[in-house]
């Protein structure tokens, strides 16, 4: 029992002394404490930087760190704040640390904050310490409320899709006009390819102009969780390049208006890039490996979304009906009007609908009503980007009526007559070039758009009153509207800033009064089929005075032309002319033409005179003359070879032929027609004089011997991508190598079209290699194409071949002579009474794009294919009874048309 209590007792004298040492050791070892504390935080801190190493890494990775890390990363701020905080009161604490209970309570805290940190520093094996960083997707960030489906867009969304899908496609271009919905569609694939886990990241981009390299990398680095501190251009570009070399991206580039180096921005090859862009030439700059255009709504389309914007639905048929879908015609299927005007007007009563109707068919540009803001803004933009001259050109064409096809023939002339020599070259070549790739810029920018005729363009309508409200705000306005013309003259008006007017189907009765002053005029476009000014005054500065009667067109002109006479006090106001364009106009004498000394180009194309005065050889800026197409009593061409600074003439001369002599040494385009010999050769090759819009050389000539021309005329033959030779002798040599169309009638004693290789086909398989139409017409000595086996040629770019009334012609192409014909789409034979087939079988194997097949009064025609061959099938046995045969052979043709 003894030595029981005397354990307890010792026991006892433990537990109290243990907490008596500790308090007394806060009072009487309080440096000690000082020491534990610094030590503790040391040693936290070393701990704290190799968390910190392990957090930056995990940013790099888009990591993000798990709530363990976070927390105790909160904590030890904490606590390193606390000591921090004590440490400056003991330093400035002075005598306080001789107050006992002070000194007891600060020793006590300095041990509870020693023993902390050393437990947060224990406290670090984080597993795991972080994770990947998940950022809001491209379906989280866009909404696809109010996003309409459009089954005419469906082919285009599955494209891109494809494109993505694809693998190999890197750069994929959407080009589109503006406000068409080319962002909204690429947000929208983008979202499926992000569904379809295609990508690790999709991201939208936005890059519009004027180019900020700064504030795109700013959208990437946000949208990948790139962390990093780097603040010049160079530097972040190269933390993004390292930083996507470990990703799968697809970016959407939207709003690109130029090239743009994606390594400069920090954009590594391996990315895949869906870009956006007004401008068609985008796209080709940046290499894209697939590009698609889209197109504007269909009517039904656009009433559809048009309604959903407007809150109207499906059962209401009353005025707000008519009036709405009037509304969205005006609009033309652009989406950015359609729902601009269908959410201005919603709510609004039928007057504001009636009103916002009229404004967009009166075409108001002066004041824009707050619906039309946003689309006119949007293409206005397009316009600011383009160059002066297709800013020129943009306006130019708001001078045509609404739906207009546009020739660009027009283009070109009417903008050579109003461009100053500082802003163009001179020259007509080289004007008609530059003019033609602003027409184009103008095109890939979908400021104008393609027709389904060749060498034609339009202009949406909405577009069209963008450029007319662009013209008043530049003081520089162009009137269009006959009312508002009309009303200015019964008010007596001045036009101090009218630079042009074009009026279009005007009355007969419609009147310009010689009190109107336009001292800024430059262009003066009027159109009538009933008859024109009788006096205008206050001209003076006119450039480009043009009265017709039909835009141009290659096709004859078959209207009655006007009557009408050109006032003498206009004359007087044309000194500055530089265009002048009359067509469909009967005349009498025009010798008033002679005082217009400052003339370029003279357009008569289709009217009626007596003769082309001598005194035009001494208009020396004169450079193109058209009198294409018109009647003539007495011939112009003796006065046309003396105007000696000709470039461009365009002439169907019914009168006398053109002679052997006729000399113009500085022709560079031409279409040249003798059509003396009746009416057997209409308009050869017409039809595809606007697919050499840049370089057309036509030449019609009639009973001439090529050998005996001088040398200019032989110049014009050699020259011409469109020749047709009737009663003429001729050597191929003297033909144009690289000659498109070719045409041949009534030559008398010509066996074939080609007897030998010449100087002008030094090699054998070159003769007319860029061959595209070959017609042989009454041809009665001809027995086949080429002479013999000796030459042979491909053909490579022959599509069709026509040959009628050649009574000695026995087979049409064989193998011997001809390697192949790729491109022949269409053959046709017309009595040849004496062929009996028309392909030996091997040739026939080589024409694998031939669709058309036509044969009229062939009677001795017993097969296709050669008959040696044992190929073929047979065609009727009874020819007379039906020299219109049908016929069916081993040819691969998709359609038959006998």
């Amino acid at each position: 029992m003894e030595e029981i209590g005397t354990c307890i007792a010792t026991k006892l004298a433990e537990c109290l002394w243990d907490p008596v040492s500790r308090h007394a050791r806060y009072l009487f070892c309080f440096n000690k404490f000082i020491g534990d504390v610094e030590k503790a935080k040391g040693e936290l801190e070393v701990q704290l930087a190799d968390v910190n190493k392990r957090k930056k890494d995990a940013d790099k990775k888009f990591e993000e760190l798990m709530p363990s890390v976070k927390k105790w990363l909160e904590e030890v701020k904490a606590i390193l704040e606390e000591v921090q905080k004590q440490q400056r009161e003991l330093e400035g604490g002075g005598n306080k640390c001789f107050n006992v209970s002070l000194r007891y309570s600060l020793a006590k805290q300095m041990d509870d904050k020693a023993n902390k940190m050393k437990e947060l520093k224990r406290n670090t094996s984080f597993d795991p310490f972080s994770l990947p960083t998940q950022l809001p997707g491209i379906n989280t960030q866009f909404s696809s409320e109010g996003v309409m489906y459009f089954k005419s867009r469906d082919s285009t969304y599955h494209s891109l899709l494809k494109a993505m899908k694809d693998g190999k496609n890197k750069m994929v271009g959407l080009y589109g006009m503006g406000g068409s919905g080319k962002t909204t569609l690429a947000i929208e694939v983008g979202k499926k390819v992000e569904e379809l886990k295609l990508f690790d990241k999709v991201f939208k981009v936005v890059v519009s102009r004027p180019l900020n390299v700064r504030n795109i990398q700013k959208q990437i680095k946000e949208n990948t969780g790139l962390k990093f501190e780097e603040e010049t251009e160079s530097a972040i570009a190269q933390r993004l390049l390292i930083g996507l070399r470990s990703m799968k991206v697809l970016i959407i580039l939207d709003d690109l208006w130029s090239n743009l180096n994606l390594q400069e921005i920090g954009i590594p090859p391996n990315c895949c890039i869906l870009l956006t862009t007004r401008l068609r030439g985008v796209c080709d700059s940046m290499h894209c490996q697939s590009t698609f255009e889209l197109s504007l709504l269909t009517r039904e389309e656009a009433w559809a979304l048009f309604m959903m914007h407007a809150n109207l639905t499906n059962d209401s048929f009353n005025e707000f009906d008519d009036v709405g879908r009037k509304i969205v015609d005006e609009c033309k299927g652009l989406p950015i009007a359609v729902v601009t005007m269908g959410s201005a007007l919603s709510g609004k009563g039928i007057v504001d609908w009636k009103s916002a109707l009229w404004r967009l068919q009166h075409s108001l540009p002066l004041d824009i009503d707050e619906s039309l803001k946003s689309p006119f803004a949007c293409l206005e933009l397009s316009y600011e980007y383009l160059s002066n001259l297709a800013k020129k050109l943009f306006l130019l064409c708001s001078m045509f009526p609404e739906d207009h096809e546009i020739h660009m023939e027009d283009l070109i002339r009417f903008a050579k007559g109003n461009l100053e020599s500082e802003e163009i070259a001179y020259t007509m070549e080289n004007a008609r070039n530059e003019i033609l790739v602003s027409i184009n810029r103008l095109l890939d920018s979908c400021l104008l758009m393609h027709t389904d005729k060749k060498a034609h363009v339009k202009m949406h309508d909405l577009v069209r009153d963008v450029a007319l409200w662009i013209t008043k705000k530049q003081h520089e306005a162009i009137l269009v509207d006959r009312q508002v013309v009309s009303r200015m003259l019964d008010e007596n008006e001045t036009l101090k800033e009218t630079k042009a007017i074009s009026l279009w189907n005007l009355e007969k009765k419609f009147m310009l009064s010689n009190q109107w002053h336009c001292p800024t005029l430059e262009i003066l476009l009027l159109h009538s089929t009933d008859g024109f000014i009788e006096d205008l005054g206050g001209i003076e500065s006119l450039k480009v005075l043009a009265l017709v009667t039909f835009s141009f067109k290659w096709e004859y002109y078959f209207g009655e032309q006007i009557q009408w006479s050109m006032p003498q006090s206009i004359v007087s106001s044309l000194m500055n002319l530089h265009t002048l364009c009359f067509r469909g106009i009967l005349f009498g004498n025009i010798s008033f033409l002679c005082h217009l000394k400052r003339l370029e180009i003279l357009d008569l194309r289709g009217s009626k005179f007596d003769e082309l005065p001598g005194g035009i050889v001494d208009m020396k800026k004169l450079k193109l003359l058209d009198v294409f197409k018109c009647e003539i009593e007495k011939s112009p061409l003796e006065v046309i070879q003396k105007c000696e600074e000709l470039e461009e003439l365009y002439i169907w001369d019914r009168v006398s032929g053109i002679t052997k002599d006729f000399f113009l040494s500085r022709l560079k385009r031409y279409v040249i027609y003798d059509s003396t010999f009746g009416s057997t050769i209409h308009a050869p090759f017409i039809e595809y004089y606007d697919d050499c819009i840049e370089v057309l050389r036509a030449l019609c000539i009639q009973g001439l011997e090529v050998s005996t021309l001088n040398s200019s005329m032989k110049d014009l033959i050699l020259r011409a991508n469109c020749l047709w030779l009737h009663n003429c002798r001729w050597d191929h040599n003297n033909i144009n190598s690289e000659i498109k169309h070719l045409g041949v009638s009534n030559c008398p004693n010509k066996r074939f079209i080609v007897d030998n290789l010449g100087t002008n086909f030094p090699q054998t398989g070159q003769v007319f290699s860029h061959l595209m139409t070959l017609k042989l017409v009454e041809m009665d000595s001809l027995e086949q194409l080429f002479q013999d086996s000796s030459i042979r040629c491909s053909l490579p770019m022959l599509q069709e071949l026509s040959i009628s009334c050649c009574p000695n012609l026995t087979t049409i192409l064989t193998h011997a002579t001809v390697t192949s014909i790729p491109e022949l789409r269409k053959l046709g034979i017309y009595s040849c009474e004496n062929v009996k087939w028309l392909f030996s079988y091997c040739l026939a194997s080589h024409c694998p794009s031939l669709v058309e097949l036509r044969i009229w009064n062939c009677l001795e025609l017993e097969s296709l294919i050669g008959e040696e061959e044992a190929l073929g099938d047979r065609l009727l046995q009874d020819k007379q009874d039906r020299p219109c045969v049908s016929v069916i052979c081993k040819i691969p043709l998709e359609s038959l048309h006998i």
